[in-house]
């Protein structure tokens, strides 16, 4: 049984309250203080880089949404962090609150010494007397043992990502886990690409981020076209949906954290891609080509073998790469790069 006082803070000072949890108090503050936060997740190596407070920071740098994560303070000295945002505006009673919202990665619960599914139970319980209209929770795939496949008071979406599982060299990943034609066709992509004077540039740079956004708003307009949607209304779409200046906040906060590639062919960027970094967790965050480059540059399969080796080469264990529900053919190529699949679970209350 959980009882609650009060109601959590969705913005500035933290706020705190208590809850019964199986008999126990536990103390619950809303946002939950970034040196709390930062101690949980610097204490966990499978953290990601969605679940810092320097994620939270990217997240509500626009004001679009409110940080209401919450830090359960447990009787046995134990600490959970939970990563939620809420969207600003609107009556309380129709407030909608997400871990994260879509287009922010996945965010679920940090917990010291890693999340039990007792921890589970007490959030949910906590989340189903939140008052807000809609809550959802999409853990991160490190985390999904511990979310049971029913959770009280919520319902489930099926999901899943892949992922490639590194902890050793660039070479020895390479040779384990690609099949022997897939390392061919790489190989042949790259004197293709060594042929046509594509040149891969990375770091981090807002030069870097406009390039990238290039080649974002040119396959907006290609899958435009094959939707048959008018390109202004695509590009207005997208750029609603991913704007600009999300991607410059991100690559601005993480600093060395966010390492961007883009392919340039002729003077103009054709393909371009996106890695975050935390731990021991790499994740590739955005992958773009321009689909009017031939097919024989393989951009998509290259971007993903240079975020592979930088990932090796930083000491990662392991590479997502993201979502690919409903996707075949982009499931089939992460296949093919090393990536097993993993099934994850969003619960919404």
């Amino acid at each position: 049984m959980t009882t609650a006082a009060g109601h959590p803070g969705v913005a500035g000072q933290p706020q705190a309250r208590d809850m019964r949890w199986n008999g126990q108090a536990v103390r619950v503050t809303t946002p939950a203080p970034a040196g709390a936060w930062q101690a949980v997740a610097a204490a966990d190596r499978s953290v990601t880089p969605f679940q810092t407070p320097t994620w939270r920071d990217c997240v509500c740098a626009s004001g679009e949404w409110l940080d209401t994560s919450r830090c359960y303070e447990l009787p046995d000295g134990r600490v959970l962090v939970l990563m939620m945002a809420r969207r600003s505006g609107g009556p309380a009673l129709l407030a909608r609150e997400a871990s994260w919202p879509a287009g922010w990665g996945s965010g679920g619960l940090l917990a010291t010494g890693g999340t039990h599914p007792d921890d589970v139970a007490l959030v949910a319980a906590d989340l189903a007397r939140s008052g807000a209209l809609s809550t959802t929770v999409r853990p991160s795939f490190t985390a999904a043992p511990a979310w049971p496949d029913a959770v009280p008071g919520a319902f489930t979406i099926p999901r899943a990502v892949h992922v490639a599982h590194l902890g050793r060299s660039f070479g020895e990943f390479w040779a384990g886990s690609l099949t022997k034609r897939s390392r061919a066709k790489i190989r042949t992509a790259r004197r293709h690409v060594e042929e046509a004077g594509i040149v891969f540039i990375s770091g981090n740079s807002q030069d870097l981020v406009q390039a990238f956004y290039q080649v974002y708003l040119r396959w907006i307009d290609w899958r435009a076209a094959q939707r048959k949607v008018p390109r202004s209304v695509a590009r207005w779409q997208g750029r609603r949906q991913e704007p600009l200046p999300k991607f410059a906040t991100v690559a601005s906060k993480l600093g060395e954290d966010c390492r961007i590639w883009v392919a340039w062919w002729e003077g103009r960027p054709v393909g371009a891609a996106i890695s975050l970094y935390a731990g021991d967790m790499a994740v590739g965050w955005r992958a773009f080509t321009d689909r009017s480059v031939p097919y024989r540059f393989r951009l998509h399969e290259l971007l993903i073998t240079e975020r592979i080796q930088q990932a090796c080469e930083r000491g990662c264990h392991y590479l997502e790469l993201g979502e690919s529900v409903g996707a075949r053919n982009l499931a089939s190529v992460k296949e093919r790069m090393g990536g097993q699949e993993h099934l994850i679970a969003e619960y919404c209350f």
